[in-house]
């Protein structure tokens, strides 16, 4: 059981109280849940959008595209764009947008509409934008609110010619398309007309008058390069001319016969570097052969580094013998010892080896020298003739230098005289017999089928927006709506818990004894369903074993809380409990109604406690309950005069300290006593009765027509008031049937009723 204190709080201050435990997400389940709970608002909108699309398909006129293509050929383009000394083509997709654009020019426009005289078609004149069509509308509401307007264009008269070919040639490329097919050479070229033929008649057009004026613009082009080569053939020519007389007279002045006797100066010249070089490179490896050998001498180095050394036959002798008498000494000293005869003999043949081969080394050492000097006396030799031919060919190169520079100008002035010579005869022969750029592919023929209105394409679009202008009106009636829609949305503003969702039902059930009672006429019903399960959330809220009373009550009238107290009094009394009903409605006492004139055919029956002494009371209480169960359960109800009776006479509200009595009374005698209170909005009795009662039940049943703000505003009416509130009952829900896949079984088996 939750006990609040209700103040005067708005659902605004409710909700941001509630999120700091909340968070919000949404699941597939409340998008589902919102699709169905605006399924009419969607299915509208997306028929209107659907209508809006076949309208607008039948009032459309219907519009052809005629397609012709051309291509920009290749081999013409590579005489135009090919580079003279690669060959390479020189064409780029700058290029191709170029020509897009000169398709799209207002010149190849012009020649068009006066070809095919479209300055008086209807259909171009006609035709305006929609800016066209709001300035004229502007411009007429001035009209009227200026004379001098009117004035002004009785002075005006007709358009110019201009004007006209201006307005005409704005709606003609309106209707023009120009695109390349893919990375190709190939343009299409469409024009959009109401009428097939005029639409074939008018591409073709285009593609002709574009082939023509590149044809004569480049016949043009070539003429003007013709005359400017020319030109330039002629000041080129006197150039070399000017450029040979003076290497011919630079030549003759510094005597200067051929150029090929520079060539002998440099050919000697450079024989005899070569020779300076190579005797250098023989000095350098003598004087190293030298002063390898002197390092041997001295003992710094093994005879063995020398070539000549290695390859002297004497030399390799003599070590031969060195190591065999070496070996020999060993081998003595071995035997007879260091100081005998035999080994001083072999120390001084050794000595007398190592003498010859020193000996070898110094007559290699001579020779040597001796081609070192060699070798230093050439080299000497050879820089004196270097500097002598040096001395005699300076002078000569100088003016040889100068000579080719010259030369080399004529020689560039000629070949520029020559090439230009060549491009002036094939601009000649270009110019004799010109080719265009461009060549027709396939010329457009009148097309079979429309292209706008396009039915497939329409209408789904036409669906698509009429079914987001429907969820955005949904989303936005969400957004405006405060209406109490589902528990979510009262638990996460208000904190009032949710304890069953009671569907509407018609108690249509042949042979029941009405709908104060149908909870056992119909046991398998969804009206039965959710009360039991409102039952066992009541239970939970109370300790097992002692009485309760539970109060229902509603914000206004006809919400059926009456109902719903007489139906969970009978679902108590067939679980053996004491059950009693206690109307407290004072301002309309439904249950004293029907106690009093139905009777047991409403399975209700009036309290008769106070008519009974105290001492028979029990046995009465006893025959209740007997009662109760072999006459299908009649419930007792005290009612709204029992309880005014036992107030006191000279109270005005006398009957709110009885209800209070009778309530402590109770207690004693019964398990569960359900009373039946006013709608607590308008009664001040409901909130004063609720002090006496365990718990409330707050019953909605037209939740559709309360909103957050209202309800927050009624419960604020309570004060200070602690109040066990229990939690909220969904009265008279409309439920689907497809929602509900057992609920042709609940109705067979409870009876004919509608839910």
């Amino acid at each position: 059981m939750v006990v609040q204190e209700i103040r005067k709080l708005t659902g605004t201050e409710m909700a941001s109280k509630d999120n700091g435990r909340h968070e919000d997400y949404i699941s597939f389940r409340d998008i589902w849940a919102f699709l169905q709970r605006h399924f009419l608002v969607l299915a509208l909108a997306s028929t209107a959008g659907v209508a809006l699309g076949a309208l607008y398909i039948a009032n459309t006129e219907p519009t052809y595209t005629s397609i012709a293509r051309i291509v920009i050929d290749r081999e013409q383009a590579r005489i135009a764009s090919q580079d003279a000394s690669t060959g390479t083509i020189i064409i780029e997709t700058a290029e191709i947008a170029s020509e897009v654009e000169i398709v799209k020019s207002e010149a190849i426009a012009r020649s068009v509409i006066k070809q095919l005289n479209l300055t008086e078609d209807p259909e171009i004149q006609t035709s305006s934008s929609w800016r066209s069509a709001v300035r004229g509308a502007l411009g007429a509401i001035l009209s009227l609110f200026d004379p001098a307007t009117e004035d002004g264009a009785e002075a005006a008269g007709e358009p110019s010619e201009e004007e006209v070919m201006r307005r005409t040639m704005a709606g003609f490329l309106g209707r023009v398309s120009v695109r390349r097919v893919g990375q190709s050479y190939v343009l299409e070229i469409g024009y959009t007309s109401t009428n097939p033929v005029k639409a074939a008649r008018a591409a073709n057009a285009i593609a002709n008058t574009y082939m023509q004026s590149s044809l004569d613009a480049k016949s043009q082009i070539i003429a003007r390069g013709a005359q400017w080569i020319e030109d330039r053939l002629v000041e080129i020519g006197r150039q070399a001319q000017e450029a040979a007389l003076s290497a011919e007279q630079y030549r003759n002045s510094n005597d200067i016969s051929q150029v090929g006797s520079a060539g002998i100066d440099q050919q000697q010249l450079s024989e005899i570097s070569s020779q300076l070089l190579a005797a250098q490179t023989a000095t350098a490896g003598e004087a190293a052969r030298l002063a390898t050998i002197n390092r041997i001498l001295a003992g710094d180095l093994p005879d063995s580094y020398v070539g000549e050394a290695l390859s002297n036959t004497e030399i390799n002798r003599l070590r031969a013998d060195l190591g065999v008498a070496r070996k020999r000494l060993e081998t003595l000293q071995t035997r007879y010892g260091t100081e005998s005869e035999p080994t001083l003999a072999a120390k001084s043949e050794i000595a007398r080896l190592e003498s010859q081969i020193n000996t070898e080394l110094v007559r290699i050492q001579g020779v040597y020298r001796s081609n070192l000097d060699t070798a230093q006396a050439r080299e000497g030799l050879l820089k004196k003739q270097l500097d002598a031919i040096k001395g005699n060919v300076t002078e000569k190169n100088l003016a040889r230098v100068q000579l080719t520079e010259l030369e080399s100008r004529a020689t560039t002035y000629r070949r520029m005289y020559e090439s230009v010579l060549q491009q002036l005869i094939t601009t000649l022969q270009k110019q004799s017999f010109p080719i265009g750029d461009a060549r027709m592919v396939a010329a457009a023929t009148p097309p079979l089928a429309k292209i706008w209105p396009k039915t497939t394409l329409i209408i789904p679009m036409a669906l698509m927006l009429g079914f987001a202008g429907g969820l955005g009106l949904a989303g936005l009636r969400d957004l405006l709506d405060r209406r109490i829609s589902s528990g979510e949305r009262l638990s996460r503003e208000l904190g009032l818990p949710t304890l069953g969702h009671v569907p509407f039902t018609r108690f249509q059930v042949s042979g029941s004894k009405g709908a104060l009672r149908f909870v056992l006429d119909a046991p398998y019903s969804g009206f039965s369903e959710a009360l039991r399960g409102v039952k066992s959330s009541i239970d939970a809220a109370f300790p097992s074993g002692g009485p309760i009373v539970v109060g229902l009550t509603s914000v206004s009238g006809d919400e059926g809380k009456s109902t719903i107290a007489a139906n969970l009094g009978q679902l108590y009394a067939n679980e053996g409990l004491r059950v009693v009903l206690v109307d407290a409605n004072f301002r309309n006492p439904f249950l004293s109604l029907q106690a009093a004139n139905s009777g047991t055919k409403a399975g209700l029956a009036v309290y008769q406690g106070d008519e009974i002494p105290e001492h028979a009371q029990s046995e009465k209480r006893k025959k209740d309950k007997l009662m109760q169960m072999e006459d299908g359960l009649i419930l007792p109800v005290l009612t709204v005069e029992q309880i005014r009776k036992a107030a006191h006479p000279g109270h005005r509200f006398g009957h709110l300290p009885a209800l209070k009595k009778k309530i402590e009374e109770l207690r004693q005698d019964y398990d569960v006593i359900i009373v039946d209170l006013s709608t607590f909005a308008t009664s001040a009795d409901t909130r004063a009765a609720s002090a006496h009662l365990d718990g409330i039940l707050l019953v909605l049943g037209n939740r559709r027509k309360m909103t957050v703000e209202w309800l927050a505003s009624a419960l604020a009416t309570f004060g200070k008031s602690r109040v066990g509130i229990l939690g909220v009952v969904f009265n008279k829900r409309k439920t689907r049937r497809w929602l509900h896949p057992m609920g042709r079984k609940r109705r067979e088996a409870g009876g004919r009723h509608a839910i």
